[in-house]
Formats: C-alpha cells, structure tokens, sequence
C-alpha cells in the first residue's frame, strides 16, 4: 500500500513538471537560439539531478541564483525561473519562492506572468497533497502498531483465560476426586467386604450370622447413597459465595454503588464468572479514574440463557477524551470473542451494557 502511494507522488511531480516544462519550451521555441537552448538544457538537468539524488532543496538556490544570473543577461531565459518556483512550492519551501517570485513580477510582462503564478500554484497544490499523504501513512502505520498490539494483547489473554479453564478443570476433577475417595471409599470397601463374609457364612449354612452381615450391608449402602447425595450437594455451585463476590465488588468501591442481582448467579459457568468480575472491575476503575459521580448503579441478570450487565454513573466518564481506554477496549474484544456484545453511551450518563450468551460460553 505505502509504496504504491510513494509510485503515485513521485509519477505526479514529474507530470507536472514534465506540463510545465513543455508550457515554457511552447512559449520560447520562436525565440529559441543556442545561448538559450543551452540554459534549458541545463535546467533540465538541473532538475533531473534531483530526481535521480536526495539534495536538500536549499541546494536549488544556487541553481535559481545563477539563472536568475544569466537572465540578467538572456532576459528570454527569465521564464524558465517559474519551475524553480514549482520545484520550491511543491517541497515546502515558500520562503525560497519569495526573492524569485518578486523578480520574475517585475521583469515579467503580460500574459507570461500566468506562467509563475500558475507553477506557484501547482507547487503548492502537490505540496500539500504530499503532507497530506504522508499525514495519512503516518496515521495508517499507527493503526497497523494499535492493531498488532490489540492483536498480540487478545492472543495474550486467550491463552491466560485457556489456562485458568484447564487449570479449573482439573482442580474440579481433583476436588471430585477427595470427595468421592473421602466419602464413598470408606463405606463402600466396608460394603465390600461385608458382602465376602455374606457368601463365607452362607457356605457355612450359618443363616443367623448371614442375616446379620446381610443387614449391615444394606446399612453400608444406605450410609454409602447418603454420602454420594452429600458429595452431589458439595459440588454444586454456592450460589450465595458468587453473589457475595460480586457485591464485594460493589461495596468496597470508593464511590457509593447501588446495585441489584436477579436470577440464579448458580447458573453462571465459572468461565463467564471470571468475564464477569474482570467486567465488572474494569468499569469501576473506569469510573474512578475518568468520574468524579455522585451516583453509580449496577444491575446484574443471570438466567440459562444471557447475562446482562448494566453499570451507570452521573460522572459523565470520559468527557476528557473522546477515544476509549486500552481496558475497555480490551473487554470488548474479550466479550465479543464469547459471542457477546458491549455498548456504550455517553449522554446525560455514562453507561456500559455487557450482554454474554451463556450458551455461547458453555459450548468453549
């Protein structure tokens, strides 16, 4: 892309420079001796030196000063002063355009005088669509870099939240684990080997003790499904531990937060949970940092199906500047890749709305 746009600058200076110099050539071909012809060929050349190398463009003074020498004495060559003129406008260089643009109004007569005016002009036309283009590959290189850095930032965070689901994961099946060994081993070993001694008695014919061992088991097992109904309980999420999480959240906020929870917070997968609390403390430090409030609110809905989260604030954050933090910023991209959606609105309040299929983060 960049160098293309290089190809086009360069290819329209030398159209318009290329327009100019047939216009003077035009103009002073009736006239056009040797003395004369070897100026222009000269400056030609001049100019097509600095094509070919990168000269500081105060290196063309001297090349104006002397033709402006030599018109002194080949007043026809005066004209040819207008593409230094061009060539100075074009790089920027209007104070190199003043001394020669003042001869050339004074010597020059009639019509001809149209032809520095117009090289003036066209220099600084193309002077300005080049600033303005470098202006827009500057801009586009920035782009590029925040666009990389959010891309690098993303991969970053996909990885940390992989890691923290596996690394759940494999506490869950571990907490599984100590429950089952803890609860159920015991009782069911015992079962087990009550019912070894069942078969021994009844070989024996010894049918009271067989009755007896018989009764224990059915008490080892009872004991045993009792157990696993308890494990069953353990496992389930606290509802009333995620809640006092998230109100933790609220209330040791530096600011006041009214806030309510509605639905079944039990429902959220710890996936989202986690979403959820780094949501939830990025809008806060949001506010701290950028709102002065005197009110703040806060409204969370959970069901089987979305999470919403709505946080508001009178603070107005974000009048200082128009452009959205690297957090939030973040948080979008971190919502979005769950399937979920985050708007902001910024009118009489601030407000951020999160909205997250749980389906969509169940299915991870």
């Amino acid at each position: 892309m960049d160098r293309s746009i290089n190809i086009e600058s360069k290819h329209l200076f030398r159209i318009v420079l290329g327009v100019l110099l047939s216009l003077v050539f035009f103009l002073r071909y009736h006239m056009m001796d040797p003395p004369l012809l070897l100026v222009f060929l000269l400056v030609i050349f001049s100019l097509m030196l600095r094509w070919r190398f990168s000269f500081s463009p105060a290196w063309m003074l001297i090349d104006a000063s002397l033709l402006t020498m030599f018109s002194l004495f080949l007043p026809e060559a005066t004209i040819l002063l207008s593409l230094y003129l061009f060539y100075f406008a074009s790089h920027r260089n209007l104070l190199f355009c003043i001394p020669f643009a003042v001869y050339l109004v004074v010597v020059l007569q009639g019509l001809e005088l149209l032809v520095p005016l117009f090289s003036l002009l066209l220099g600084a036309l193309v002077g300005v669509w080049e600033l303005e283009r470098m202006q827009l590959i500057k801009e586009a290189d920035e782009y590029r870099m925040r666009t990389h850095h959010l891309e690098a930032e993303t991969e970053h965070l996909l990885l940390d939240y992989a890691g923290a689901q596996y690394l759940s994961r494999l506490q869950e099946r571990e907490q599984i684990a100590q429950i089952l060994h803890d609860s159920l081993g015991h009782e069911l070993t015992a079962a087990h080997l009550s019912v070894k001694a069942l078969e021994m008695l009844l070989e024996r014919g010894d049918v009271e003790k067989a009755k007896v061992s018989q009764g224990k088991i059915e008490q080892r097992l009872s004991s045993a499904l009792a157990q696993l109904k308890l494990a069953v309980r353990q496992l389930e999420p606290d509802q009333k531990q995620v809640e006092r999480s998230i109100a933790r959240l609220f209330e040791e906020f530096v600011y006041p937060v009214q806030y309510t929870i509605r639905g079944d917070v039990a429902l959220v997968p710890p996936a989202l949970q986690q979403i959820l609390h780094s949501a939830i403390k990025e809008a806060l430090t949001n506010v701290a940092k950028h709102a002065n409030p005197t009110k703040v609110s806060a409204s969370l809905d959970c069901n089987s199906t979305l999470v919403q989260l709505t946080m508001e604030n009178d603070g107005i954050m974000g009048q200082k500047s128009s452009s959205t933090g690297n957090g939030l910023r973040y948080l979008r991209r971190r919502v979005e890749r769950l399937g979920g959606s985050m708007s902001i609105q910024k009118g009489e309040q601030f407000k951020l709305l999160i909205s997250i299929p749980v389906r969509g983060v169940m299915g991870l």
